[in-house]
């Protein structure tokens, strides 16, 4: 049995997701072979991977940046599982943080006792990036940030795709049981909002991993680090860490993202398969920070005329 890992890939999360990669291989058991499927959203990522072995398939989208390509990206994965095997949908600004990440996935999802889904949940109320807002989203349950899905179950007819126009009022014990919110929040209905009632509709057993935040006493690979990222335990240990933001801070060159990944190479021991920005990168990055603070004086007159 393989692992078929899906990942949707944007011409700014090139570098992110070489490094995913290599810290997929870098942290598995080599016992269990490992596939690498990249979604494109625009035709720089599909032009560079379709010519490079860091993929098996790189497969080339039209659906654009956003909240709706991203989702309509993974819907495109899920509907290209590979039965009988295990899939797992995965950004690309994740760091899986336990050797041999790989068996412990496969136990968990195959067996007389399989689970169906092992996941990232969202961060809880009042958090760093929730507040205190009763708009939230569901919490304690998978989310689409990264979720391992059994061979067991059936995925087919689930859809991620978001309605961020609507939201739904939680109104009955049920409703708040179900997305984990109290009674007279409003669920908002982002990316894989659907994932909770799916997995309960078809009585499907999943784990959430432990989300445990840089400044929580309990963190171990990102302590100390910007409450932006997250870090995720399974039984009090490191399994995966996640930087977010991937779309618009560049890997390993924005201050956000130098502090995630320098932190996750050293909990690691500083591997040499890490990847970092090269030369080309660092130029590229440079001429952006011209572009843009050419363009600071125009856009405070803009902003002056409108105001």
């Amino acid at each position: 049995m393989k692992i078929n890992i899906h990942a949707t890939v944007s011409s700014n999360s090139i570098r992110y997701f070489e490094y995913v990669r290599a810290n997929y291989e870098g942290l598995c058991s080599r016992a269990i072979s490992l596939k690498y499927y990249a979604y494109c959203l625009d035709h720089s990522s599909w032009h560079y991977l379709s010519r490079q072995s860091v993929v098996d398939e790189a497969v080339q989208l039209e659906f654009g940046r956003g909240s709706m390509g991203h989702a309509k990206s993974i819907d495109t994965a899920i509907s290209r599982f590979v039965p009988g095997e295990i899939n797992v949908i995965s950004d690309t600004d994740v760091t899986m943080l336990m050797q041999d990440w790989d068996r412990v996935v496969m136990d968990l999802l195959t067996g007389s006792d399989a689970l169906g889904v092992v996941g990232t949940p969202y961060e809880g109320i009042d958090g760093f990036s929730t507040g205190e807002t009763r708009y939230q989203s569901y919490k304690n349950k998978p989310s689409a940030t990264w979720m391992a899905f059994s061979p067991e179950y059936d995925f087919s007819r689930l859809s991620v795709l978001p309605d961020k126009e609507e939201f739904l009022l939680i109104d009955t014990p049920a409703l708040s049981d179900l997305y984990q919110l109290p009674i007279g929040f409003f669920l908002l209905k982002d990316v894989g909002w659907q994932i909770p009632s799916y997995l309960n509709d078809n009585q499907i057993p999943y784990l959430a991993l432990d989300i445990v935040k840089p400044t929580a006493p309990e963190a171990k690979a990102l302590r100390g680090c910007n409450p932006y990222h997250d870090e995720f335990q399974m039984n009090g240990a490191p399994f995966l860490a996640h930087q977010r933001g991937s779309m618009k801070h560049r890997f390993r060159i924005d201050p956000l993202s130098v502090d995630f990944y320098d932190a996750c190479d050293s909990y690691l021991g500083n591997p040499a398969w890490s990847v970092h920005p090269g030369a080309a990168d660092r130029l590229r990055a440079k001429g952006q920070d011209l572009v843009n603070l050419a363009k600071q004086p125009f856009r405070a007159l803009r902003d002056a005329i409108k105001s």
